[in-house]
């Protein structure tokens, strides 16, 4: 979301022993990805840490991979999906920085939960879609985005999935924001804010991952925009002639056509636009295919 008008967490930080609690789970509930544990699996329980840059992490990856059941929880249903373009990068909200996990792999932590509405609806979220007020979705400081988490409503016991695609909430005391539909489900529109517990549900990567993640970072090489249909079909030629890349020729505009070549990813495509630069096209550039 956009930056909220609410104070920067200034959370301290807890002790190294604060952070881990070694209690066992024996629920076994089928779902996507590996099969169901056979052994009990300590869970990761996160107390009252510091949010920002800089502070030791190192329970996020030093602890057992806790197994989430989320067998006839309701909500969205998680499935793989590559971290989005933008919103996870590390970024700063009133002189506060914050850290994006981009490589966590567990993470629960109870704590206050809120949630927003009519004020944001229609809105980009961090993530670059539009917010949904009535959909089942939520704001994290620092989970990557989008995330998918198990919300427990530790006062009603009331569950649900919801998938984290905006940033928040900016508030010290609280750990998530969810969006009105969210809340609505767990019974926390009315009180305004509940104790909740939150489990953050990893995904396997499937065996097309490459494919799905090629669908989201991967790129065009711009080569050039020209009014001139003749010129677009000249410059393809001779880049296929002296570079070896094949470019494509779409409409741009009312009057123009568009020259591409793509899409590749990340790496393949800053090779591809030196190669094609080298060829004397040197204004080409790196585009996201729309």
């Amino acid at each position: 979301m956009s930056v909220r008008n609410f104070t920067a967490a200034l959370l301290a930080g807890a002790a190294a022993a604060g952070l881990l609690c070694s209690c066992a789970t024996t629920e076994q509930a089928a779902a996507p990805g590996p099969a169901a544990r056979t052994s009990a699996e300590p869970e990761v329980l996160v107390r009252r840490k510091n949010y920002s840059l800089g502070y030791d992490k190192s329970f996020l990856y030093n602890a057992a991979h806790p197994y989430v059941s989320y067998k006839d929880v309701k909500g969205v249903t998680p499935h793989y999906e590559p971290y989005s373009r933008i919103g996870n990068k590390d970024y700063t909200v009133k002189g506060q920085s914050y850290e994006v996990w981009t490589d966590i792999e567990a993470y629960s932590e109870e704590g206050l939960a809120s949630w927003y509405g009519p004020g944001f609806h229609g809105e980009k979220t961090s993530n670059g879609e539009v917010y949904d007020q009535m959909g089942i979705s939520a704001a994290h400081k620092n989970l990557p985005l989008p995330s998918y988490v198990k919300i427990t409503n530790l006062e009603n016991k009331r569950q649900l999935i919801v998938r984290v695609n905006d940033r928040g909430p900016f508030h010290d005391d609280r750990i998530i924001d969810l969006s009105q539909g969210a809340a609505l489900k767990l019974g926390i529109v009315k009180p305004g804010t509940a104790m909740v517990r939150v489990d953050l549900i990893k995904v396997p990567r499937p065996a097309n991952g490459d494919v799905l993640d090629a669908k989201v970072h991967s790129k065009n090489v711009q080569i050039l925009v020209t009014s001139s249909l003749d010129k677009a079909w000249t410059a393809a030629k001779e880049i296929r002639q002296k570079a070896g890349v094949s470019a494509k020729i779409s409409k741009y505009g009312d009057s123009s056509y568009k020259l591409t070549s793509g899409p590749y990813l990340p790496g393949k495509a800053e090779s591809i636009l030196e190669t094609v630069r080298t060829a004397g096209y040197r204004d080409a550039f790196l585009v996201y295919p729309q």
